[in-house]
């Protein structure tokens, strides 16, 4: 859905937002994160002198798979944005100017905080045991049969002398 900010510094416009985006994943620190449920977007958008203020709130459902132990799972997203956006140059730092063209897409906006809302680690839960580093086992679901020697890794090489005594 697209605004045009070309006429807004004339007038004032108001628009009640209420949409669904399908869109089918994302692609987030090179990892695909498949959306399960089209991305619902509600809520208003006023523009004032050329300046696009957006006050939505953004939900969906997202597969994404755990950094330590590799599972999918699946967890919802629900998001508040809060931006103003311009075509024009702004004094106010708060104030997102448009790259090109006077239209405002509020996908775009959606995307970004969508984006910026994911975290850089995702796990399945917050105590999630991973992956046991010599059999691969998921340590979620029980222990593993292997024997952990704890080694300084700095002396790990050491170890190794002393197998051919």
């Amino acid at each position: 859905m697209e605004i045009i900010l070309q006429d807004s510094s004339v007038k004032s416009i108001s628009k009640d937002i209420d949409f669904a985006y399908h869109k089918e994943n994302l692609v987030y620190n090179n990892e695909t994160i498949e959306i399960l449920k089209p991305i619902q977007i509600k809520g208003k958008v006023n523009v004032l002198q050329g300046v696009a203020e957006l006050k939505l709130s953004v939900s969906t459902r997202l597969r994404h798979v755990c950094s330590r132990c590799l599972e999918p799972f699946e967890v919802d997203l629900d998001l508040m944005v809060d931006e103003k956006v311009s075509k024009d140059e702004q004094e106010d730092e708060s104030v997102i100017t448009l790259e090109e063209g006077d239209a405002l897409d509020i996908r775009d906006v959606v995307m970004n905080n969508i984006y910026l809302a994911l975290p850089l680690k995702v796990l399945c839960k917050e105590d999630c045991k991973g992956l046991c580093q010599d059999c691969g086992k998921n340590l979620n679901e029980g222990q593993c049969n292997c024997t952990h020697e704890e080694v300084d890794p700095r002396l790990s090489a050491l170890k190794d002398m002393f197998k051919e005594v």
